[in-house]
């Protein structure tokens, strides 16, 4: 019953108040490209001098591109749930928003016309953020629409309490003007480096029927275990790791989509001179290499719903609605070359609800290895949430993460970059922890000077870890209230709230001050 809802919600898309509905099946004759720039130069509201320089300055993405994008073309019959999925994947590139496309009769058969408008994607500027007694800042130069084709530059340079450190990126979504993407990556930092290679034909649609690719990671960095915001453990590690993999679509009805995914894996970690900073011992990580085969199984739903005021109250969103899962498995034997008998795996599942405007989740996902007839580093995420969309409303979760017989090298903390706002970032170390948000915000201004949106936001934080290895736990709950400023970039290429909070504990010396852009939940 729910996907015959699903299958009718679809074919009223594209269809406003008053507009005739074209029939499913209808040949279509043309496809026309509407393109809007950031700003509509014809409105008196933003064609003063600051909106068309701006407008002047940016490259309008090619009409070409969008084409590449679609999944319909002329003389394909009219499908709405293609109609519908392309305007997810335009939504998807980021700098595409808002996205409308819908069909209209014509002589001899369906006109479909794809409205776009285009979003600011050159960013020159300097990165500054606090959180607590935690600091980064930087400065870049990126394009992530290079040329109006779609394609992604970056050049940054950022300082944090572990590392500074210079990345270069370049993506392309459209590699060769074929479904293929491309992604390359070199960072080099204060104590090591970073490099990365990506290539693959992704399932980009839900009726794609094959997929495949190539990734290859280098890196060798210092690492640091945390506790009471300050670097506690500190130790070399050098990795690397490669997959080539291929995929295949079974048979299904187009909502519900089975993948199936094979391939061949290596991963290595190495560790060296793994030491407490104040000098005493501590057990150095197990080194391991693996090398072998994996398979994996995914479920797909064609169910989502287009949102504005979730993360932000200008943009379209798309939330999923699902359910979708996934399992992949991969084993590694001496045979193969690796060191020894071990089997990684990895599950998750999403799945979502519209009721009204009230849209909640369920989040699982598993990870680790089974390895000398026992676990290793596994960590079970489990989460629950549900938030008003709209311009006001309260949002709420609680997740947690359950991890055991944990590697070395990894911890589980708590802090403000986690959910505990009143605390300093990695003040609680633990190989478990749970974190509780609870939270009201409100939009207070329509947008200022066609850039910028203001809201407000009302607080409560609590959570706890257990099973600390380098410093001390919660020691049961901890907590705190608050409040703080939230401001919406709009004509940004991607979803940006910055939030400016502070927050005061339930025990500490006062409060601590939060300035990000990254999105709690």
């Amino acid at each position: 019953m729910w996907v015959a809802g699903v299958v009718f919600a679809l074919a009223a898309m594209g269809t406003g108040a008053g507009a005739e509905v074209v029939a499913p099946g209808t040949p279509i004759v043309a496809v026309r490209i509407e393109r809007h720039d950031i700003y509509d130069l014809g409105d008196p509201a933003t064609s003063a001098w600051p909106y068309r320089w701006v407008d002047a300055l940016h490259i309008l993405t090619r009409e070409e591109f969008i084409r590449s994008l679609l999944l319909f073309h002329v003389g394909d019959p009219l499908d709405p749930a293609r109609l519908a999925e392309s305007e997810l994947i335009l939504r998807g590139t980021g700098f595409l928003n808002p996205v409308h496309i819908s069909a209209h009769p014509v002589p001899g058969g369906a006109e479909v016309v794809v409205e776009t408008h285009d979003q600011w994607t050159t960013g020159v500027g300097i990165d500054f953020g606090v959180s607590g007694n935690r600091r980064h800042s930087g400065g870049s130069i990126s394009e992530d629409n290079l040329l109006g084709m779609g394609k992604s530059l970056l050049l940054d340079v950022s300082s944090d309490p572990e590392r500074t450190s210079t990345t270069f990126r370049y993506r392309d979504f459209t590699f060769l003007r074929s479904r293929w993407q491309l992604g390359l990556e070199h960072k080099k930092s204060s104590d090591g480096s970073t490099d990365t290679f990506q290539l693959q034909y992704p399932f980009f649609a839900i009726l794609t029927p094959r997929a495949g690719g190539v990734q290859w990671r280098r890196e060798g960095l210092q690492e640091y275990l945390w506790s009471g915001g300050q670097r506690n453990v500190a130790g070399q590690v050098n990795t690397r790791s490669f997959e080539v993999w291929g995929g295949l679509r079974l048979p299904g009805d187009g909502i519900l989509t089975n993948r199936l995914t094979l391939g061949i894996f290596g991963e290595q970690a190495l560790f060296h001179n793994w030491s407490r900073l104040d000098g005493s011992p501590y057990l150095q990580p197990q080194d391991r290499d693996l090398l072998g085969v994996e398979v994996g199984w995914e479920h797909q739903t064609f169910n989502w719903r287009v949102v504005q005021g979730f993360r932000a109250w200008m943009r379209q969103e798309d939330l999923p609605l699902g359910p979708n899962w996934l399992v992949n498995a991969g084993i590694s034997l001496p045979a193969f070359g690796g060191d020894r008998a071990r089997l990684r795996y990895h599950g998750s599942l999403t799945v979502g609800k519209m009721n009204g405007q009230m849209y909640s989740w369920l989040i699982a996902d598993l990870s680790g290895r089974v390895e000398d007839r026992g676990l290793a580093n596994g960590v079970t995420h489990l989460e629950v949430g549900g938030a008003l969309t709209g311009t006001a409303g309260w949002r709420a979760r609680v997740a947690a993460d359950l991890g055991y017989n944990l590697d070395g090298d990894r911890q589980l903390t708590l802090g403000a970059d986690t959910g505990l706002r009143g605390w300093d970032p990695n003040t609680f170390d633990g190989t478990s922890r749970v974190v509780t948000n609870l939270e009201w915000r409100r939009r207070i201004t329509g947008e200022l000077l066609h850039v910028a949106v203001l809201g407000v936001t009302a607080f409560v934080d609590g959570g706890k870890t257990w099973g600390a290895r380098v410093g001390p736990s919660t020691g049961g709950w901890r907590g705190d209230v608050g409040t703080g400023l939230l401001v919406e970039i709009t004509r940004a290429s991607v979803v940006r709230i910055i939030r400016l909070e502070v927050a005061y504990p339930d025990r500490g010396k006062g409060p601590v001050f939060q300035f990000t852009s990254d999105s709690l939940f």
